[in-house]
């Protein structure tokens, strides 16, 4: 058995599957999303169902997920009455600005019990996982925490969900003494050349970030955490 961590997936579902192939992940192993499945590549909501089949592949919500969620009765309402959406400002940030309308368009030609599945299970939203790999404690959150988080004073589930989901840390930026924090949200290219397509390591490895921005180019990053192997799948997207 060995547990794996991949993120911002984007919609990639030609590089994911070759990820799966990559690492033989089989029914004993586990693999943690860490945010942002669907939205800006070409088959989010087809990646979205086949995660949807795996019993051992769990979601840590990030931006884009909680935009589907939020968003996704209101999607349903329309397929029923044959209308358009009502646009907020925010489903038009989402819709407009970060590539949702692919999103939208996919769901939106599914039968009504494949929209419902995918609904209920985007009613169980995970904002972070802790684990422990072989004495080695890790956390797992899509953007951040705060960089004055103290665990002594503050409990997890008291962060608000909009710095979880949409922080924007640098390179170093762990606050916790004990623990490897794992990250994804900002592509590992805007940390600096070095780190263009790689998973980005800081502050002496106890802060990984691994959103290696394969829908803009890059390439597709995850790593097993039993070792810390890394592996990558080049992107198919072009680069920008």
């Amino acid at each position: 058995m060995a547990t794996y961590v991949i993120s911002d997936l984007h919609g990639c579902k030609e590089e994911f599957d070759q990820m799966l192939e990559q690492i033989g992940f089989n029914d004993w192993d586990e693999m943690w999303i860490n945010g942002d499945i669907c939205d800006r590549g070409r088959l989010s909501i087809p990646l979205l169902q086949e995660i949807m089949t795996y019993d051992n592949m769990h979601l840590i919500f990030g931006n884009h997920d909680v935009w589907l969620a939020r968003y996704i009765q209101e999607l349903i309402d329309a397929k029923k009455d044959n209308n358009s959406v009502d646009m907020t400002e925010d489903m038009m940030c989402w819709l407009h600005y970060n590539g949702g309308y692919g999103t939208m368009d996919q769901f939106m030609d599914l039968d009504f019990p494949e929209c419902y599945d995918i609904k209920l299970y985007l009613e169980d939203k995970l904002l972070y996982k802790k684990l422990k790999v072989n004495g080695r404690k890790f956390l797992l959150v899509h953007a951040g925490l705060p960089e004055d988080f103290d665990p002594a004073e503050t409990h997890l589930s008291e962060i608000p969900e909009k710095i979880l989901i949409w922080a924007h840390i640098g390179l170093d930026d762990n606050p916790l003494t004990d623990t490897t924090l794992i990250v994804g949200h900002t592509p590992t290219f805007t940390y600096g050349p070095e780190f263009d397509g790689k998973i980005a390591h800081g502050k002496d490895d106890t802060i990984l970030h691994i959103d290696c921005g394969c829908v803009y180019g890059r390439s597709l990053g995850c790593i097993r955490l039993d070792d810390m192997q890394e592996f990558y799948v080049p992107s198919t997207y072009n680069r920008r």
